[in-house]
């Protein structure tokens, strides 16, 4: 005879069953955070600022060199790319990167600019402070209200080119704020984009080419751009920019072992590109095809 009681509604069996359900299904989790060596950085979003991934992202350090994003930021900003910049002799006299250039030749502003990005001239950098603040001292003003304005918080530039000083500090997070305003201006993207930049005049020199400093450009597909530094103080730093399918993102790297800023950025864009697209990782393992990015 059929049994009506077997048909009872059971709650308890009932919710058993769905938690013995439950444990049964596959766990989905997103990609592994990679772990680096670099004592800080960041992974940003630049279309919302969101911070995807870090480690001491607030933690003040020497930029070094990357300081010159902000340099070009101004120029772009407040100066005429036409303009012909004088080099003075205490942009002639400027140690460290050099690109050589000399006291009284007169330089396009945007090619000064662009050279500076590529090449990383420290001496290109006290030629456009002289030139946009009159002084270099005025300059630095400049440089630290930009960075007000930019929520950079954290950072005070002493110089525009990244020489060591004490009180010359930035974060990796103000850094990646600062590659965020950066990279609206077509000409900065341009620029930093360059593995080489050629011209045919350059000062009083014909015939000139510029190699970039940025080896990310030449290792990583993705990669376009922005900015590298070195000093003994500040380590191996690098600001980068990478886009996948339209998505771009912006990784910072600070105070990295010689030839480690490059693979610990990598790890940064893998990482976040595979959070926007699970397929991610099977296009880059044929990274040596650039067609498929």
């Amino acid at each position: 005879m059929f049994n009506k009681k077997a048909l009872k509604f059971r709650p308890g069996l009932l919710t058993v069953g769905i938690i013995s359900l439950l444990f049964s299904l596959p766990v989905i989790t997103g990609p592994e955070p990679p772990s680096l060596d670099s004592p800080s950085y960041v992974l940003m979003d630049p279309d919302t600022g969101e911070v995807i991934y870090g480690r001491n992202i607030h933690d003040v350090r020497a930029p070094a060199s990357t300081t010159k994003l902000m340099t070009a930021l101004l120029a772009i900003e407040m100066g005429n790319p036409n303009d012909l910049v004088t080099i003075s002799r205490n942009a002639d006299a400027e140690s460290g990167s050099s690109l050589g250039i000399l006291e009284g030749e007169q330089i396009p502003l945007a090619d000064l600019t662009d050279a500076m990005l590529v090449k990383s001239g420290n001496d290109a950098a006290v030629a456009i402070a002289e030139y946009i603040g009159g002084t270099e001292s005025a300059f630095i003003d400049l440089m630290n209200q930009r960075a007000t304005e930019l929520d950079m918080s954290d950072t005070h530039f002493c110089n525009p080119n990244g020489l060591p000083n004490p009180s010359h500090v930035s974060t990796a997070f103000d850094l990646a704020l600062l590659a965020q305003a950066a990279l609206t201006h077509p000409e900065i993207r341009e620029w930093v984009a360059n593995k080489e930049v050629h011209f045919d005049h350059f000062g009083d020199r014909d015939d000139v080419t510029f190699e970039t400093t940025n080896q990310l450009l030449e290792e990583y597909p993705l990669c376009n751009g922005i900015k590298t530094g070195y000093t003994d103080d500040a380590g191996f730093c690098l600001i980068a920019s990478a886009t996948y399918r339209d998505k771009t993102l912006i990784a910072v790297v600070l105070g990295c072992e010689r030839n480690m800023q490059w693979p610990q950025a990598m790890e940064l864009f893998d990482y976040g590109f595979t959070l926007y697209d699970p397929n991610y990782e099977a296009f880059r393992a044929l990274a040596d095809n650039d067609a498929l990015f």
